[in-house]
């Protein structure tokens, strides 16, 4: 046992040494004369205690305190044996998520939000405010837009301009943001989406592909429109209803994420995508805070248009400001 006291100190007290003993008298039978070699591998296998893998940090988009940590704790201990079998490798589960399901955890968190949001007490003599940047091509202005809540009164401004006010448009063009009509759209998804496919006219903050989009895609291209448009005077729009319009654009095929989108004017948001193929992409830029709706871009293999939404809300006469 000499042999082995010289080794103990590399290995342990509080390791069973009965089959290293036994693996030593093999080895004294074959003729192996000893040396402190075996003494560092040991060491190396039992002396350090245990050895940690890597925790692994998984990441929830934008959910509060949605971080998952797995750690594994693994020890090693390997002898010169050669009827051992060799370990198998054990699978690498990626921490990455696919990207429609990244949206669909963005589009739930964004409803989650717009739940918990307070209502807003609306009459029908108010107007619902909202300042756009518009990057179509050229030089053109900013401008403003006062609408009154039953439909009767519009009033425009564009940047530095003087304020005009006159009837609503009327007809096919009218833009369908009353007070009344708002309040009337579905607060379940699905309904949202079977109202938006069957609605006679085209509701878009910025035409994708209308009135030529394939037709495997015209129908959710329809449902996109809408969706954006309504977004765009969101704070006339009930949270309840909010909450649907997302839910409503996690279910459409086509839709995936992109976490540090920019909007036209730079701004850096969470883009909503929908993939339109050779038509090109549109995008809904959200805030990264509490999801409103910023502002919305198209592009293509030969451009990229947008518009953004500066300022919004609800006032009580045109020419007011929130």
């Amino acid at each position: 046992m000499e042999l082995l006291r010289s080794l103990r100190d590399d290995v342990p007290a509080q390791d069973d040494l009965s089959g290293v003993e036994r693996r030593l008298a093999e080895l004294r039978a074959t003729g192996w004369t000893g040396g402190r070699g075996l003494g560092r591998g040991l060491g190396r296998g039992l002396g350090r205690g245990p050895r940690r893998a890597p925790a692994r940090l998984r990441w929830g988009l934008a959910l509060a305190g949605a971080a998952v940590l797995a750690a594994a704790t693994v020890t090693a201990v390997r002898l010169p044996d050669a009827t051992r079998e060799p370990a198998q490798a054990q699978p690498r589960t990626s921490s990455a998520q696919p990207r429609t399901s990244s949206a669909r955890l963005v589009l739930e968190n964004a409803a989650l939000v717009a739940h918990r949001s307070k209502a807003v007490t609306l009459r029908p003599d108010q107007w619902v405010y909202v300042k756009e940047s518009q990057h179509l091509g050229g030089d053109l202005p900013a401008f403003e837009t006062w609408s009154r809540l039953d439909g009767t009164r519009m009033a425009l401004r564009e940047d530095g301009g003087e304020l005009k006010i006159g009837d609503a448009e009327k007809g096919p063009t009218h833009p369908g943001r009353t007070q009344a009509e708002v309040e009337a759209l579905p607060a379940d998804p699905d309904a949202l989406i079977r109202h938006f496919r069957g609605l006679g006219r085209e509701l878009t903050p910025l035409s994708l592909c209308e009135p030529n989009c394939p037709p495997e895609i015209a129908g959710d291209v329809k449902v996109w429109g809408a969706i954006g448009w309504y977004m765009k005077f969101g704070p006339m729009i009930p949270p309840a209803t909010t909450a649907a319009m997302y839910r409503a654009l996690a279910k459409l095929p086509n839709v995936t994420v992109e976490e540090d989108a920019t909007d036209s004017d730079g701004r850096p948001g969470i883009g909503i995508v929908f993939d339109a193929g050779a038509a090109g992409k549109a995008y809904y830029i959200l805030d990264k805070g509490d999801y409103h709706y910023m502002g919305v871009k198209i592009v293509d293999s030969d451009r990229t248009v947008g518009m953004s939404v500066l300022a919004s809300g609800i006032v009580d006469e045109p020419g007011r400001l929130p």
